[in-house]
């Protein structure tokens, strides 16, 4: 097989790099032209190449294997690309994440630094998405919760981006979703004056009628007006009050109730029954159950109970409200 000796006494390589003796192989000269490189010389070890780009001239080291197998990347050729792209996404490229190979560094109009994937700042350039900065986002909201008597402590808890955590002057914290914090469709459940600040309950009612037997859990500031008076029921139906759980505030208990009716389908979706099938008994079209699931619902909802009798205020923000897995504890207890 022809060789050729190292070229590199002929072209200039950077500092760093250490010479390894040994030849060129021609089918390694003709491997590296083909896909737009210059072999210039082994380096660090027999299996590392020192290749300089055709297009840029930049000189980079390849691992022998990956010249053979792959194409190999210019390093200055990629990161060129990379700050085109940036100035198209309206930013400047400041240079790859030491941490992530995936990321890059940018910097803002705004002055901030941003931490993104190349390919989110690809699609922005390609006008397929948005950007945006954390720091002034996190600022304007701030500036929004002000307006409203609140105080941004931080995100979700739960993790929702459609909520944030914040404080009312009182001192109350409680998530709330961003949308109605922006309009002000936010009452304070500690010190406000409509439902959501004001004693609720979660109860669970029997209904029989035509030979059909149905759970209805819910909540309300006067289950026994709700059990006759809102659910639409035909005056021929029975109805029964089965569990009446007191509840600190209407938040709380709004919050406690759709947490439990997302694990309940979740969990016992052969326990949910279709609206269809109660249609013309029940203005509602969910939250209605099984009568064989009374058990279950029963001993959830004295968990909720034993909650709030500790302390723990179901539907809240506080460090005492979060579960193992992010939910609340009377919710990971139940």
């Amino acid at each position: 097989m022809t060789v050729l000796q190292s070229c590199a006494a002929q072209v200039p390589l950077p500092a760093d790099l250490t010479i390894h003796p040994g030849p060129l192989h021609a089918h390694w000269i003709a491997t590296a032209q083909q896909k737009g490189f210059t072999v210039l010389a082994r380096v660090k070890d027999r299996l590392h190449l020192a290749l300089r780009c055709d297009r840029c001239g930049a000189v980079s080291v390849t691992r022998l294997y990956v010249l053979m197998k792959h194409q190999p990347l210019c390093r200055a050729c990629l990161e060129s690309a990379r700050a085109r792209r940036a100035v198209a996404a309206g930013l400047v490229y400041l240079g790859p994440d030491p941490d992530h190979p995936h990321y890059g560094l940018f910097r803002a109009a705004c002055g901030h630094v941003l931490r993104r994937q190349f390919e989110i700042v690809d699609r922005v350039a390609g006008g397929e998405t948005g950007l945006r900065c954390e720091t002034c986002f996190a600022e304007r909201e701030r500036r929004i919760a002000a307006r409203q008597g609140w105080t941004r402590i931080g995100p979700d808890p739960r993790g929702n981006l459609n909520y944030h955590l914040y404080r009312h002057h009182c001192g109350h914290t409680q998530r709330i979703a961003r949308a109605n914090l922006g309009w002000g469709q936010c009452d304070c459940a500690g010190c406000g004056e409509s439902w959501t600040a004001k004693p609720s309950f979660l109860y669970l009612l029997g209904i029989q009628h035509n030979g059909m037997d149905l759970l209805k859990l819910g909540y309300s500031a006067n289950p026994l007006r709700r059990r006759r008076h809102q659910l639409g029921l035909p005056k021929a139906a029975q109805v029964t009050l089965l569990r009446c759980v007191a509840m600190p505030t209407g938040h709380a208990a709004c919050a406690t109730e759709k947490r439990l009716h997302a694990r309940l389908r979740r969990q016992h979706p052969e326990a949910v029954v279709p609206p269809e099938d109660y249609r013309g008994i029940l203005k509602v079209v969910s939250e209605v159950y099984r009568p064989w699931l009374r058990a279950e619902l029963e001993r959830r909802l004295d968990c909720i109970g034993e909650a709030v009798r500790n302390g723990v205020a179901p539907g809240g923000s506080g460090k005492a409200d979060v579960g193992p897995e992010g939910g609340s504890n009377e919710e990971a207890a139940c």
